[in-house]
């Protein structure tokens, strides 16, 4: 006599599918990145994001790649002019054009090439004024590239320390600023 287990109304497996199908829809549209429209070369756009809030946004010392998104999720800018923060974008075009693309068109928007190195992580770094960009161009899990763009201000040098050359005859050499080395690392040969 075979073995079976007791069935009860509603257990068939057309119930597990039924089950299964909201919890199914929830992971997907979790996985969805809430984005807005960005206009290309700059300027000021308004969109909704995916909860139908009114999202702003100028960037008009950038080139902006025809058809990109902005990654409403992992967007963070503060200011409008002169901003600053990480501005991420989802463009329908491969890591490499998108690394050519800025190539060719920051230095039309003001900015100087500092570094930059084609990886599967592509990295360009550039300054403009008192402002460093840093762009991050990877290629996307399913079509075209993510490029994260972070714009942070300069740091100034330090003033170089007084040599006792420009100091004031008898006048003491002043300490170190706290968490300076006192004494230069050692050389190596």
């Amino acid at each position: 006599m075979p073995f079976s287990l007791p069935r009860h109304p509603g257990c068939g497996l057309s119930a597990f599918f039924l089950s299964a199908l909201p919890m199914a829809a929830m992971l997907i549209l979790a996985g969805c990145a809430q984005t807005a429209a960005i206009a290309p070369s700059g300027g000021s756009v308004i969109g909704k994001d995916g909860k139908g809030k009114q999202v702003s946004a100028q960037f008009s010392d950038l080139p902006v790649p025809k058809g990109a998104k902005m990654n409403v999720d992992k967007t963070v800018v503060v200011g409008t002019k002169n901003w600053f923060g990480q501005l991420t974008l989802d463009t329908s075009h491969g890591a490499d054009v998108m690394f050519n693309f800025y190539s060719r068109e920051l230095p039309n928007y003001g900015w100087r090439r500092i570094a930059s190195i084609r990886a599967p992580t592509s990295i360009l770094t550039y300054e403009r004024h008192n402002r460093v960009l840093y762009i991050a161009i990877r290629p996307s899990r399913i079509r075209g590239s993510e490029v994260t763009i972070t714009v942070s201000p300069k740091e100034e040098a330090p003033p170089p320390p007084p040599t006792p050359s420009t100091l004031l005859p008898g006048a003491a050499i002043p300490a170190p600023p706290a968490g300076a080395p006192l004494a230069p690392p050692p050389r190596r040969n």
